[in-house]
């Protein structure tokens, strides 16, 4: 939904150049960006919706399923005949699976909505994001900064996502070893600075409107009133730096 704003933009402008279609285009073009905020906001919490769920519906089945399958266990070794070799393999196979679900489904809970982003603010979130992220592809991931005032919710979850979708450029296309995340605090803004040493994106690919990643990226931005720079030299990495506003500007 994002990427397609500006691009319908760009065409209803070039479709016409008098001062009337213009302004219609200007029209179109900002009840598309708000329907795209409203989107956004929308599956947020469906997000949430669906990592609470997961987390204290499934999550609790699963235990409770769990201290069951102990419990089990136990009365079997008390009771009069021991069971056979084969039960008791069962029963500890079946707890594994339990404990492999019940870690399955706090992952999930967690990627869909990180409880860290509502409790501890976007700081921390951040800081846990690069922790998962160098566990899950091996390349190193050093987070630093922290932040005197905490963003306020749809800012704090535009940024983290900004950061997520960087991360995951960075392990599909940077082909890097390293990257380097940093946040600071201005007086009027939030500076997150996404910096990795891989091959390097190209202007072209920054600029590039098929894609949709880099695009979505940048309207998260702009619809907060913020900017979000994507450099790159050919062997020397890539550079994002993300700017957002630490209030409503109208």
């Amino acid at each position: 939904m994002l990427h397609i704003v500006y691009s319908l933009r760009d065409f209803l402008l070039m479709a016409g150049t008098g001062a009337r279609q213009l302004a219609e285009a200007q029209q179109l073009h900002d009840a598309l960006r708000q329907l795209a905020a409203e989107t956004e906001a929308a599956r947020e919490a469906e997000r949430s919706r669906i990592a609470r769920e997961l987390h204290d519906e499934l999550g609790q089945l699963l235990t409770g399923l769990k201290f069951d399958i102990s419990w089990l266990t136990a009365e079997l070794a008390r009771t009069p005949g021991q069971p056979t070799v084969d039960v008791a393999n069962k029963l500890q196979a079946m707890a594994g699976l339990v404990e492999v679900s019940i870690k399955t489904v706090q992952q999930i809970a967690s990627e869909l909505r990180p409880p860290v982003l509502d409790h501890f603010g976007l700081a921390e979130a951040v800081q846990w994001e690069g922790a998962m992220f160098e566990r899950r592809t091996g390349i190193r991931c050093r987070v630093s900064g922290r932040l005197r005032r905490e963003l306020a919710t749809d800012r704090a979850t535009a940024a983290f996502r900004i950061a997520q979708e960087a991360l995951t450029n960075v392990a599909r296309h940077a082909g890097a070893g390293a990257v380097r995340v940093a946040l600071r605090e201005t007086s009027r803004e939030m500076v997150l600075e996404i910096r990795d040493n891989g091959r390097g994106i190209s202007a072209r690919a920054a600029s590039d409107p098929g894609s949709t990643g880099l695009l979505s990226m940048q309207e998260r931005a702009r619809l907060l009133g913020g900017s979000l720079r994507i450099t790159g030299a050919r062997g020397r990495g890539t550079t994002i730096v993300l700017r957002i506003p630490l209030q409503q500007t109208t």
